[in-house]
């Protein structure tokens, strides 16, 4: 027992940056001779150009194993690196392995730069998702023993089916596993209990979360992939602990989304709550998740228009917390990549500066702000010029 507890307290706990260091060394050690690239923002390795190997589930394994197994994890998620990328059973063997997975659309956002990086800012990807909210998409996954691969490029030919036909039989699959109690961890308010990595798509299962001793219809929050809250539409006590619960869980990193949801003819959309404290609680947490989701994209960008040379300024999404509002800032001859925040700050000199509320400056010279169709989530604006000096007068406060 003593021995057991040892090797406990003395396991191998390496800094993010430490492990990715282990992977690489190791997929070394197994003959792995690709081409790896750690990225650190992202937390995850790229390999062969165009694919990358997240490292979050990796890591968290490796530190919640006993120092003596940990070797034996380290390579059994590093072997994936060595499977080719074209490797894939035939549809028969995996059917049964289909799963469906909930995504906030940024992943989508981040292989379409990933493909920038690589083949420049015209590169185009064929990305195959449903979407189910303005925040979330579901993607297909294929649970393998030792991993999990996501399914965002066209499926095989040789499976002969459609995404929707795999997600159904996905969702089928998800619904014949192992029923696992909901776990009441507050008055009113449940959490799921499988530990499975598919916790955030039973959600797509809404006859689990109807069978809840709830106050009326199930309400929930989907904060990351291994997390799902539900409470009742009529119980405000435990929707405002849902959404500390919620905020929580995101400074764990994998998160989807900061929306509180219901069901309207079993498909999923974004709830309201009824008490102004509840909605301005839900607004400060939906800042946070796009500040971090914002400060990711603007990383990546700001790579791939430092690789092709492209001089374009990727402005930061501001959150003023006292005020629960967004700032983007645009500059007078500058050519600027813009997120979608509540106020633009318009920029002539340092000491002139005029905030614009989105949609005000939307109506008034929107024809200066270009949609930036090469994004998914969040969305960004490519400025076309300034607004003159008349138009500045016309949206000053009266």
């Amino acid at each position: 027992m003593i021995s057991r507890l040892l090797d406990r307290w003395f396991r191998d706990k390496p800094t993010p940056e430490a492990f990715a260091a282990k992977v690489i060394q190791t997929a070394r050690r197994l003959g792995i001779d690709k081409r790896l690239e750690y990225d650190a923002g992202l937390f995850r390795i790229a390999y062969n150009g165009s694919s990358f190997f997240n490292l979050h589930n990796a890591y968290h394994a490796y530190l919640d194993v006993e120092r003596s197994r940990q070797r034996d994890v380290l390579e059994r998620f590093t072997s994936i690196l060595g499977m080719a990328d074209d490797e894939q059973p035939p549809f028969a063997e995996i059917r049964d392995r289909l799963r469906p997975v909930i995504r906030n659309r940024n992943l989508l956002d981040q292989i379409i730069l990933q493909e920038m990086e690589e083949n420049g800012l015209d590169a185009r990807v064929s990305l195959q998702y449903r979407p189910l909210t303005g925040e979330c998409v579901e993607l297909l996954a294929v649970d393998y023993d030792q991993h999990t691969t996501t399914q965002t490029r066209d499926l095989p030919g040789e499976w002969g089916i459609t995404l929707d036909q795999a997600l159904t039989i996905a969702r089928d699959n998800l619904r014949a596993l192992d029923d696992a109690p909901f776990i009441e961890i507050a008055p009113g308010l449940f959490r799921s209990a499988w530990s499975d990595a598919y916790d955030s798509s039973r959600v797509l299962l809404p006859e689990l979360l109807h069978r809840l001793p709830l106050a009326g219809p199930p309400v929930f929050m989907l904060p990351t992939r291994d997390v799902l809250l539900v409470a009742g539409e009529r119980d405000e006590e435990a929707q405002q602990a849902m959404i500390a619960q919620a905020s929580e869980a995101m400074d764990d990193g994998r998160v989807i989304s900061g929306d509180m949801h219901h069901y309207v003819e079993g498909q999923l959309q974004p709830f309201t709550p009824a008490s102004e404290a509840l909605q301005q609680a839900l607004r400060a947490l939906r800042l946070q998740l796009h500040a971090g989701l914002y400060a990711t994209q603007k990383e990546q960008l700001d790579k791939v228009h430092e690789l092709h040379a492209h001089d374009v300024f990727v402005a930061n999404f501001i959150v003023d917390g006292s005020n629960h509002i967004s700032i983007g800032c645009w500059s007078e001859g500058v050519e600027t990549s813009l997120p979608q925040t509540d106020f633009i700050a318009l920029v002539v000199e340092e000491s002139d500066t005029q905030m614009v509320e989105w949609h005000v400056a939307m109506r008034e010279f929107g024809h200066l702000l270009e949609a930036d169709t090469r994004h998914i989530h969040p969305p960004r604006y490519l400025t076309r010029g300034f607004p003159d000096a008349d138009l500045r007068t016309r949206v000053q406060p009266g």
